[in-house]
């Protein structure tokens, strides 16, 4: 070998200590930041809660019914975890998720992004009904926890890789439960139709033809919510790596 080659490797040698070191310590980065962002979501969601339920007692049965608040605290529970998970990561230096709690957070920034849509559709002249955004817990729900959700999870949680067309169907989880569980509920007249949050669950002033409708359009969206996050996360996770994977092509 060449004295030439021996300095290329050389050269080889260092490029590669360097990369390791500089993408050992963007991962801890990452993971700390996330980390942080996960555990101010779990804050920020129950303040609103607990302020929902010992402020606005009176209105609390009123508050149940929406998918905004079962939705906080569904965000609120996974981030607390996922909060934990990452510390565990960063001080590991490894991955130690798995397909399941992946699933959690999409499930999770996918019903934060519904809600989200679903206050901009409300602040339309169309829909009678505007969504509460001027309380503590009403900013708080709809748009400081749906946004820091979806941030988290698109710029942080490491993707599973290439999915499979039934992958973002588990993205709309919280979403079925909720369907399924409030549609028996009025469907049932356990709880009568005129307090229903949504229109389609008015079992006494609807059509079924117009419920079905209304669900299946809701488990479409999610389902193409779902899919987007899913391969914008793909994209954006790698941006805490962007100048790496040049120097590593360069080597």
């Amino acid at each position: 070998m060449t004295t030439q080659e021996n300095q290329r490797t050389k050269l080889t040698e260092r490029e590669i200590d360097e990369f390791a070191a500089r993408f050992g310590r963007r991962y801890i980065l990452k993971k700390r930041v996330n980390a942080l962002l996960c555990f101010f979501i779990a804050f920020c969601g129950a303040s609103a809660v607990l302020y929902s339920m010992f402020v606005f007692h009176n209105n609390l049965f009123d508050r149940l019914r929406y998918m905004t608040f079962w939705g906080t605290i569904f965000t609120t529970v996974v981030s607390f975890i996922t909060g934990i998970v990452c510390i565990v990561e960063a001080a590991k230096e490894t991955e130690v998720t798995n397909r399941p709690v992946y699933f959690l957070r999409l499930a999770s920034a996918t019903a934060e992004s519904v809600i989200v849509a679903v206050v901009i559709v409300g602040l339309t002249p169309f829909v009678p009904d505007v969504p509460d955004i001027s309380s503590y817990p009403g900013i708080m729900m709809h748009i400081v926890v749906p946004i820091t959700t979806v941030l988290s999870f698109l710029l942080n949680d490491s993707p599973i890789g290439r999915f499979k067309p039934e992958d973002p169907a588990k993205g709309t989880l919280f979403l079925a439960v909720y369907a399924v569980l409030m549609t028996t509920l009025y469907g049932t007249g356990t709880i009568p139709s005129e307090k229903a949050p949504y229109s389609f669950l008015d079992f006494d002033n609807t059509s079924i033809g117009f419920k079905v409708v209304c669900l299946v359009g809701v488990f479409v969206v999610g389902y193409a919510v779902s899919w987007l996050h899913m391969k914008v996360n793909m994209k954006l996770s790698w941006i805490w790596f962007g100048d790496l994977e040049r120097l590593k092509r360069k080597g």
